[in-house]
């Protein structure tokens, strides 16, 4: 009875009432506190699944975007995965750019397609008449197929072998030189600055030769060239020679005596590949033509293009004109016009058809070459510099074991400094692929 008494009392005062209140209000501030730490835990949770959400978009090209918009130029870029053609990245694919030195992809597609590169050589043939051991009465024609290895050093050891072989000490006539095979006149390619250092191209090539300075023709400069290298050779074996050298064509009802042979055009393509050779590009190129028209006396750039525009149509359905514009086989050309969608289609169909194989034909970081040491991991491609276009095509294996083709194009930047070098923003998305595709 006096415990309910002290209970009741308890209850009533006024004081016991504030406790009991204030035990209700803590409570409270106690259930609140839990809503406000569940509230910051899910915004936490959010913003870290906002944050990976935007590094997963920054796999699939937010970085490079960056770097495009930055870039003073006008860019195009394709990568795809070689093995199932998915899109990994593309911005402006389907523009036509100034190709530069990628032209050589399609110099390359097309021999390997109308040529068995592992036999094809380039003969240099000699006629002449000899009734008496030693000596060659009359002329001696030597007729070139547009060879384009032959350097000065090369040259010397053709006219060696042909002095050894025929013990020749006397030649009665001139050394007549037929450079026709390619119209002699288009010495220069089409669409190539009239006015710049290029090579110079004919049936008779010296290698390296080039326009050494501004003058109006450089029109049997180089076949002259040869002819002087080879009977300077002559007269150091001891031959003498009545006559001088000079152009011509090769007289009917002769006789092949020598036919000299170049390397096979599976090296010469390597060699134009890695190095990024002009010369050896244009005079295959040409060569294309000679091929498909065995008939004709002079092939021209014109049959040449033709002979181009056919494989590039029957490999990879591009019309001449209509989806593209090429000109010449070695990319000097401001009339060429390609997409980089062109450019990773003819590489896919390159490896597709010679798989890994085709990649001996291409520069890589590894070894000599364009790229060599560029970037810190493999890659083999082709490299393209003009004073206004920059490029890059090949293909890769990425950090994560993903096999991929790719096409970079630049055109219309200004080099000023470091900052617009477009090689360094081509190594820059490449760096990229490699450790985020």
């Amino acid at each position: 009875m006096e415990r309910k008494i002290i209970e009741n009392l308890y209850k009533k005062t006024p004081k016991n009432k504030y406790k009991k209140t204030f035990i209700m209000k803590t409570g409270k501030e106690k259930s609140l506190k839990l809503k406000y730490k569940i509230i910051i835990f899910l915004l936490s949770f959010l913003i870290c699944v906002s944050l990976l959400i935007g590094a997963a978009g920054a796999g699939t090209g937010t970085d490079i975007r960056e770097d495009i918009n930055q870039f003073p130029g006008f860019s195009g870029i394709l990568i795809k995965d070689l093995n199932t053609q998915e899109v990994l990245f593309s911005h402006n694919e389907d523009k036509l750019f100034t190709p530069a030195s990628l032209t050589k992809i399609f110099t390359l597609l097309a021999a390997l397609e109308i040529f068995d590169e592992e036999q094809y050589a380039y003969p240099t043939s000699f006629y002449f008449s000899s009734t008496t051991p030693g000596e060659i009465n009359g002329d001696l024609y030597i007729v070139g197929s547009g060879d384009p290895t032959q350097s000065p050093d090369v040259i010397r050891k053709i006219a060696d072998a042909l002095v050894q072989k025929f013990n020749i000490n006397h030649i009665s006539g001139d050394i007549v030189l037929d450079n026709s095979k390619f119209l002699p006149e288009e010495f220069l390619g089409r669409g190539w600055m009239w006015d710049d250092k290029n090579p110079l191209i004919g049936a008779l090539a010296v290698m390296g030769d080039k326009v050494k300075e501004k003058q109006n023709s450089y029109l049997n400069t180089m076949p002259l060239l040869w002819g002087n290298i080879f009977s300077q050779e002559l007269s150091k074996k001891g031959v003498k020679t009545k006559g001088d050298f000079r152009i011509g064509k090769v007289q009917g009802g002769l006789k092949v005596k020598y036919i000299y042979y170049s390397d096979t055009l599976d090296k010469i393509l390597a060699y134009m590949m890695k190095k990024s050779d002009n010369q050896s590009a244009e005079n295959i190129f040409r060569t294309l033509a000679s091929e498909d028209n065995p008939e004709v006396v002079s092939t021209t750039i014109a049959q040449a293009i033709a002979s181009l525009e056919e494989v590039i149509d029957t490999t990879l359905g591009l019309k001449w004109g209509k989806d593209y514009i090429l000109v010449d086989g070695c990319g000097l050309s401001e009339y060429n016009l390609m997409t980089p969608a062109h450019l990773v289609n003819a590489m896919t169909y390159l490896y597709r058809k010679y798989d890994f194989k085709i990649l001996d034909y291409f520069a890589n970081t590894k070894e000599g070459g364009t790229l060599k040491e560029r970037l810190p991991f493999q890659v083999w491609g082709k490299t393209g510099t003009l004073s206004s276009a920059s490029a890059l095509a090949g293909i890769l294996e990425t950090k994560n074991k993903r096999w991929v083709v790719f096409c970079l194009i630049e055109n219309n930047f200004i080099f000023i400094e470091e900052d617009n070098d477009p090689k360094i923003f081509e190594n820059r998305i490449i760096e990229y692929i490699y450790e985020n595709l």
